[in-house]
């Protein structure tokens, strides 16, 4: 299955510019908490621009790692409710612009085999 989920990305508060590179925040697109361990961030754009995954860091629970590193981590869990932050190190951004974001998240429930549920969103979103 494929879901196009605009409630994926927050158009609002979503994008951030700081210091240390960009910031996205991702709101979990399940109707309940899942492992990170079965997340998987497919790809990222801004701007028309692949960010390569090793530029990528998802932070959840006050815990940050490399996306290669989720499904080591079988304990920590997505809380439905939370919002999850990808940052990227090294993409640059002005805070009050404008910027073109896609971004494909795909989950593997562990409660139903076989699934592979993907859920992909393009918005344009303003850092601040």
């Amino acid at each position: 299955d494929t879901c196009f989920n605009a409630g994926l990305l927050d158009a609002e508060n979503g994008l951030r510019s700081t210091v240390r590179g960009a910031e996205i925040d991702v709101r979990l697109p399940w109707y309940r908490s899942l492992p990170i361990s079965v997340v998987e961030v497919g790809s990222l754009r801004v701007d028309a621009e692949a960010i390569p995954a090793p530029g990528i860091r998802f932070e959840v629970n006050g815990k940050s790692m490399g996306l290669d590193e989720l499904s080591g981590h079988p304990e920590e869990f997505w809380f439905v409710l939370d919002s999850a932050v990808l940052r990227l190190p090294g993409v640059q951004l002005v805070a009050g612009t404008e910027h073109e974001v896609e971004l494909e998240l795909n989950l593997y429930p562990p409660y139903v085999p076989h699934l592979k549920w993907v859920t992909k969103v393009k918005k344009t979103l303003r850092a601040r």
